[in-house]
């Protein structure tokens, strides 16, 4: 194929990958002049047909009327020869510079799940815009995700893979043996081989890639594809939060939504799981590991390392942040206020306090020595008093309450003065 001119315009330069639907080649647009990426379809049995050939026509144009950042567009489709001399299909589309998601995950084994969601929201912005026009992919995977370098997320083959899935089936064998798509990432629909599906098997796609890209690892695995489809007709995935830490709640609850395996228990549309996602997002990745919120520069920083996933996110961050900010400001003045209050209450206490001591020591008149002495005979009942009995016969006859060690000194006092006056009296 390397020079090959396809459809008298399209000079092949270089292969850029191979997969199950066929192989991608970079090409230039010698009309154009411009840089293209160009399918070949693997060979198909009635290709040549006139009804097929209209219903791939139909697909492809189908797709190629769809406009958004996160999907690669599709210029223009045809047939062309391959070796051996049989006619094949192939689409013509734009030619994007990046790693596809399924390699970056290979690589690293599993994302930071805000990265995660950063790439699974523009995912899902790219399926509602075609849902919306009613095209359904059929084989979401991160194969068919590339990434770029300023971290726009683009979703490759609509149109083409619709096309294969309708012409062949998912229980159906192509020339390698394996069934048509991606087990691993497949509806339950699907791998029951139902022809007639809907945008909410993608919605299930999404939820598998998910699923991968934050636990490392597919819902399902197994040796072959035919166990692949039987569990993701019959088999409940392990919960993604007990694969991988840190998982907030919410966003394991939207992944094993998407992984109902009834399409009416899924998610109503594409469009409803990326506004879940984005407020995953900023109500969750916001926050630092302290659980501080992010300053605007680290929330940039944030973005960026989720995808960069569109302006609405930044504009949402900024609103919540700023909200955060007046709430903060309302609150700080508040506790102020009530610590000024606080203060100049306890002044008042104090002074209060004071005045009542104060006037407490003006009411209660002075006891003196010899007092405590008339008190401590008072208390002989056959032996002297203990310092405990004198301090409480004086709170009683006084109300003033004696330190102990001061009673026990007056105890010691008394009790030599009364011993020397009895001695006194016994002697006179």
């Amino acid at each position: 194929m390397l020079n090959k001119v396809v459809a008298g315009r399209f000079r092949i330069t270089g292969l850029l990958g191979s997969g199950g639907m066929g192989q991608v080649w970079a090409a230039e647009d010698e009309r154009m002049r411009r840089d293209v990426a160009v399918k070949i379809v693997h060979p198909q049995h009635g290709v040549g047909e006139t009804e097929t050939q209209a219903r791939f026509r139909r697909e492809v144009q189908l797709a190629g009327r769809l406009s958004h950042q996160n999907i690669v567009t599709v210029h223009d489709w045809g047939e062309v020869e391959v070796d051996g001399g049989r006619e094949t299909l192939y689409v013509v589309m734009e030619l994007v510079r990046g790693v596809p998601l399924g390699k970056r995950l290979k690589d690293i084994g599993k994302a930071p799940w805000p990265t995660a969601v950063g790439w699974a929201a523009q995912i899902a912005q790219a399926l509602d815009t075609a849902h919306r026009q009613e095209v359904v992919h059929r084989d979401i995977k991160p194969a068919n995700v590339l990434l770029t370098d300023e971290g726009v997320v683009k979703v490759l083959d609509f149109g083409v893979a619709k096309f294969l899935g309708e012409t062949i089936g998912a229980r159906d064998l192509t020339v390698t043996g394996t069934p048509l798509g991606s087990p691993m990432y497949m509806s339950p629909e699907q791998a029951q081989g139902v022809r007639e599906i809907d945008h909410r098997s993608d919605l299930y796609s999404l939820g598998c890639l998910l699923y991968h890209a934050v636990t490392g690892r597919p819902p399902f695995t197994s040796a072959t594809p035919w166990a692949l489809l039987r569990m993701q007709i019959e088999d409940l995935p392990v919960p993604p939060a007990e694969r991988g830490g840190g998982i907030p709640a919410a966003l394991n609850e939207l992944i094993l939504h998407l992984l109902a395996k009834d399409p009416e228990d899924r998610p109503h549309s594409a469009a409803v799981v990326h506004e879940t996602l984005v407020t995953i997002l900023v109500e969750q990745a916001l926050m630092r590991p302290d659980g501080e919120l992010l300053d605007l520069g680290e929330l940039g920083h944030a973005l960026a390392v989720s995808g960069r996933f569109l302006t609405v996110a930044r504009a949402e961050a900024a609103r919540v942040l700023a909200e955060v900010e007046q709430v903060k400001s309302g609150v700080t003045a508040w506790v102020n206020g009530m610590l000024t209050g606080l203060n100049q209450e306890m002044k008042r206490l104090n002074g209060h306090i004071d005045a009542v001591d104060q006037a407490a020591e003006r009411a209660v008149p002075a006891v003196s020595e010899e007092d405590y002495y008339r008190l401590f005979k008072m208390s002989i009942d056959g032996s002297y008093p203990t310092a405990d009995q004198l301090v409480n016969a004086a709170e009683v006859a006084y109300g003033t309450r004696l330190p102990v060690d001061t009673a026990l000194g007056m105890v010691l006092r008394f009790t030599n003065r009364h011993t020397a006056e009895l001695q006194e009296d016994h002697i006179a």
